[in-house]
């Protein structure tokens, strides 16, 4: 009776704030609308003779941004082909090698490299090689004590914060960088969400509070819709025309599912 109370708590917790991993994004096969296997766009494709979503051929994407993004593909300088291995591909830092491939975020200085050929931080002797570099533990920055993973935002200056993503967002009343939240949004059209952490994937959704006219965090999806539900959730949740809700994909109920098990075993 206990474990069963536990579980229930952990679900309640998971849910009283909507968070969503944007690694877990929804498939081609996942995608039940035109709309939003459009907005997938250069991943998936729609069929409308079977009214189907499906993932585009390699051959078939001719741009270079659009076929580094698709992570089964890669641009070998000629056009875009299937996804083989990284030191296929040639590039002499991380942005090169990166423009080609997703896959590969790393670079020996002449061919490119997957990410588990990252190096750690401190790996790295100058600010111009450190600073904002991907590296095993996160990202880089560069102090007077060398190279080292960015852990806070605090650790930022102004022109860092802003490149960090949605992690982080410079307070010019206290200039300091700080963690971003949803209260950081003035009105409905920019209240989406946040990174909840530095170096993790892990988002929090917004909903704009009419009543009160501020942006708050979301405990479901219930205030999204099928223009708003794909790409706000970061393509980890799709619409489903036949119940007119915003379902996710996969990432939260493996989680439950997982918590479940772990509580029936213990």
């Amino acid at each position: 009776m206990n474990k069963m109370i536990l579980v229930i708590a952990l679900i309640s917790i998971t849910y009283a704030q909507l968070t969503f991993n944007a690694n877990n994004k929804c498939t081609c096969g996942d995608l039940t609308t035109q709309q939003d296997c459009a907005q997938s766009s250069p991943i998936c494709v729609w069929d409308s003779k079977g009214s189907s979503c499906s993932t585009v051929s390699c051959s078939s994407i001719g741009d270079q941004t659009s076929c580094a993004k698709n992570l089964k593909c890669m641009w070998n300088g000629k056009g875009c082909v299937d996804f083989t291995l990284c030191n296929q591909l040639t590039g002499v830092n991380q942005a090169e090698c990166y423009a080609q491939s997703n896959n590969c975020p790393q670079s020996d200085g002449k061919n490119c490299a997957s990410k588990e050929a990252l190096k750690s931080c401190s790996s790295y002797s100058n600010q111009t090689s450190c600073d904002l570099t991907i590296s095993s533990n996160g990202i880089c920055f560069w102090s007077t004590s060398g190279c080292s993973e960015i852990t806070s935002c605090g650790q930022l200056n102004p022109n860092t914060c802003s490149s960090i993503g949605n992690a982080c967002q410079w307070n010019a009343t206290i200039s300091n960088c700080t963690q971003a939240s949803c209260a950081q949004f003035g009105n409905n059209y920019t209240c989406t969400y946040f990174q909840t952490q530095l170096n993790k994937f892990v988002y929090q959704l917004c909903q704009w509070n009419s009543a009160n006219n501020n942006c708050v965090a979301a405990s479901d999806t219930s205030q999204l819709n099928i223009n708003t539900c794909y790409n706000q959730t970061l393509q980890t949740y799709r619409w489903i025309s036949s119940s007119n809700k915003c379902d996710v994909c996969a990432g939260k109920i493996i989680y439950i599912v997982i918590m479940a098990i772990f509580m029936i075993m213990i």
